[in-house]
């Protein structure tokens, strides 16, 4: 009787468990999906994908560069293209989280320091002011280009990322000020110089690209993509979207849609 009464309690319990546990991502066919401004073409792509597959996509737009993620977060949508890897990875471990993007890895963002005011680097001032984006991952990108580009020296690194702490040497006195990311390359005319993404300042000046000072030498390590919570890493829907952005249609039609502002990978 004992016997009969600890195998029913586990079997009720693997029951519960079975019953509470969500529906594995395969066979999702209902998605939401979040994009920032930029990335809602890209969404409206996986969307065109998924839809002949008997998919139902529904896509949500965001006004700032976290909420996507943290909508994600939650369990409000299914997947994002909004935030690089590093910026992802950073997000996960000051909120808990496992976010993860979908190999392969989709594009890459051309970074770099740009001026409507200056022709080069050396024609910028002492006391020049550069508008930088204040998110720990991508200020601290932006302190490595200013490094790269000979303007500044770093010390240590204080904490995970660089800060302008960090700042050991700063000849021209530069003030950097930070910014939200998508605030940034609307500054461009109002300071001496941003450090931004071609596609932030395309949307700004219309002088692009002829305003590029210095690019970022990582760009290439700084992956965008489909990001997804990570039980759903290996999902059907999310493989098959990046499977249908990748093919030589919607390779095309990125291309044609954002002008080099974006590189695809290989």
């Amino acid at each position: 009787m004992r016997r009969f009464a600890v195998a029913l309690a586990l079997g009720l319990g693997i029951l519960a468990c079975s019953l509470a546990a969500p529906a594995q991502a395969k066979d999702k066919k209902d998605l939401t999906l979040g994009c920032l401004a930029y990335s809602e073409p890209m969404v409206q792509w996986i969307k065109e994908g998924l839809e002949p597959l008997g998919y139902k996509v529904k896509i949500m737009m965001f006004d700032a560069n976290q909420l996507p993620a943290t909508a994600l977060k939650d369990g409000d949508l299914d997947g994002i293209i909004a935030n690089h890897r590093p910026w992802i990875l950073t997000f996960n471990r000051e909120n808990g989280c496992n976010l993860e993007m979908v190999k392969p890895y989709y594009f890459h963002s051309y970074f770099a320091i740009y001026s409507t005011r200056l022709k080069s680097l050396n024609d910028l001032p002492k006391d020049a002011k550069i508008a930088v984006p204040g998110d720990p991952t991508n200020l601290s990108r932006s302190l490595i280009i200013l490094r790269e580009a000979g303007l500044v020296t770093l010390g240590q690194k204080t904490g995970v990322f660089y800060t302008i702490m960090d700042i050991k040497e700063n000849p021209k006195h530069i003030s950097l000020i930070e910014t939200e990311i998508t605030q940034t390359a609307r500054s461009i005319n109002d300071v001496d110089a941003i450090i931004s993404t071609a596609y932030f300042v395309g949307e700004a000046a219309k002088d692009y690209p002829s305003t590029v000072l210095f690019e970022d030498p990582q760009n290439k390590d700084y992956a965008l993509g489909l990001i997804v919570r990570s039980e759903d890493l290996e999902a059907a829907w999310a493989k098959q979207a990046m499977t249908s952005l990748r093919t030589e249609q919607y390779r095309k039609k990125f291309n044609d849609h954002f002008k080099g502002k974006y590189t695809l990978y290989p």
